[in-house]
């Protein structure tokens, strides 16, 4: 046993071994298809800091040797002057600002699947960032007995500029009686 990897191992930044990354120790608190609030908008509890470890730690986990994502000195002298995090960044950054119960928390229901996102960028996201999100429903419905369920999170920095627009849609499986968890 002493030869098994587990996913600790790969665990290099502060916010990585914070997070907790098994999505079923929680299910049963997160938001439900059926439960989901239409009228709400919701400020996320907490806010996303964002170093140099984190921008460095998703570039090398997505294999992006681009100095502006890599290099502090060299995106010093890059469109931005400063170290600059990967669009896709958001994804972290969104997975870390959501909760594990209340609103937008459907999105860690295990057995979920990505029909596709869209994303809207405005701001890059700079090393010393604080970003936070506002969550709310967009959409949901069935389609070939599939529930999908669509939110619109819009993630802000400390100057209260917006970032980015992700329209974030799941297929969710049931969640009530019988048909809990099967498609």
């Amino acid at each position: 046993m002493s030869d098994e990897i587990r996913i600790d191992d790969f665990l290099i930044t502060k916010k990585q071994k914070e997070f907790e990354y098994d999505f079923f120790k929680k299910a049963e608190e997160y938001e439900k298809w059926e439960d989901v609030d239409f009228d709400g908008v919701f400020e996320s509890e907490r806010t996303f800091v964002v170093e140099e470890e984190d921008i460095k730690a998703y570039s090398e986990g997505i294999l992006d040797d681009n100095p502006l994502f890599n290099d502090r000195k060299a995106s010093e002298k890059g469109p931005y002057g400063v170290l600059t995090a990967h669009p896709l960044f958001l994804t972290a950054v969104g997975f870390w600002l959501t909760g594990d119960r209340g609103p937008g928390s459907w999105v860690r229901t295990p057995g979920a699947i990505n029909p596709g996102q869209v994303i809207e960028f405005y701001e890059p996201i700079r090393l010393g960032d604080t970003i936070r999100a506002t969550f709310r429903f967009h959409d949901k419905w069935i389609k070939r007995g599939k529930r999908y369920l669509t939110y619109l999170t819009e993630y802000i920095n400390q100057e209260d500029k917006l970032v980015a627009k992700w329209w974030i849609t799941l297929i969710l499986p049931t969640s009530k009686g019988d048909e809990s968890h099967r498609f």
